[in-house]
């Protein structure tokens, strides 16, 4: 069965980001009757690395612990079609510390309209806003690209960015997610957001969903730590433990072979009949038969956090080969 064949349009970018803080003191008075307090404790001066007080008590000298170097994201990503199907409908861009996920919903095909239309646009959209906006401005970036979308159809989205502090800011809306790993073990994740089982919230032409909708990404990252964005392609089959598990087996390789082995590993659930998998529980709690795993589209994207300064920002974005050919002949 043939992949879909896309077109990956890459360069490096990168991203500063400054912060100003601004400090206030507060100032008191004595009343002009009052007398002040005098101390019955003496504090000297001195050069040495302690503080003499009385009672020759000596307060060692902390000096302020060295700056934090800047962090980054080495991301790796992986993308394997629906074993059935020839074409994918998830889309997903890399820009600089922002990272996107999109899973074009297939119901849509169902009404004569091609799926993989509106989730890739609205991956190119956003992308192109992110560049303006910056890390922290990723959710602001899919709000304005959900508007301008013009295309028919409906997707999910997950979209997320760090600075250099390691502060990330995104959002999900969906079934995609994020899963942060730090350690060898789940920092955090977020949760599947469903109007009822395998309708997940989504953005689209007929939606009534919006971006605000979604589930808040507003954590705090170091060097070291992986944020895994995927499709719902991975997290229906495949649990957390075993993303961990695989994460941290492979934590010392670079950011591709964490992204393909997950993908790998999904697809390999996805076509067996006998296995117990996420979505076949989720279906099960809601009534509906299902055995073995489901077979999707998988998306990853394995993104290490480092404060490594030669690692290579990149900027790319999935485009299908007919939009590319369409975009050249327009050119």
């Amino acid at each position: 069965m043939n992949s879909p064949s896309y077109l990956f349009i890459s360069s490096s970018s990168s991203f500063t980001s400054t912060s100003q803080i601004t400090l206030s003191s507060r100032c008191s008075s004595f009343h002009p009757y009052q007398q002040p307090i005098q101390s019955p404790f003496s504090i000297h001066s001195s050069s040495s690395s302690s503080l003499k007080m009385l009672g020759n008590i000596q307060l060692p000298f902390f000096k302020p612990a060295p700056p934090k170097k800047p962090v980054q994201l080495s991301t790796g990503y992986a993308f394997l079609a629906h074993p059935e199907k020839q074409t994918g409908e998830d889309a997903f861009f890399v820009e600089g510390n922002v990272v996107g996920v999109f899973d074009g919903v297939g119901g849509a095909a169902v009404n004569g309209v091609d799926p993989r239309l509106y989730s890739q646009n609205l991956a190119l959209l956003t992308m192109n806003n992110v560049q303006q906006n910056g890390p922290l401005g990723a959710v602001k970036s899919l709000i304005d690209a959900a508007r301008d979308n013009t295309m028919v159809g409906a997707s999910t989205a997950c979209v997320v960015g760090i600075d250099a502090s390691g502060r990330m800011n995104g959002i999900n809306l969906g079934d995609s997610g994020v899963r942060i790993i730090r350690n060898g073990k789940l920092l955090w994740r977020t949760k599947e957001q469903q109007h009822f089982f395998n309708c997940p919230y989504q953005l689209g032409s007929d939606s009534a969903d919006s971006v605000q909708m979604g589930q808040n990404v507003n954590q705090r990252v170091q060097n070291g730590d992986w944020v895994i964005l995927a499709s719902d392609g991975l997290f229906d089959n495949m649990y957390d433990k075993d993303i961990v598990a695989t994460v941290t087996k492979y934590q010392n390789e670079d950011p591709y072979t964490v992204a393909e082995t997950l993908a790998a590993q999904a697809i390999e659930n996805s076509k067996n009949a006998s296995i117990t998998v996420p979505f076949g529980e989720m279906a099960a709690k809601a009534g509906v038969d299902h055995s073995g795993g489901k077979l999707d589209d998988v998306t990853v994207l394995a993104c290490k956090v480092t404060d490594d300064e030669s690692v290579e920002l990149l900027s790319i974005v999935s485009i299908l080969e007919e939009q590319a050919e369409d975009a050249a002949n327009s050119a």
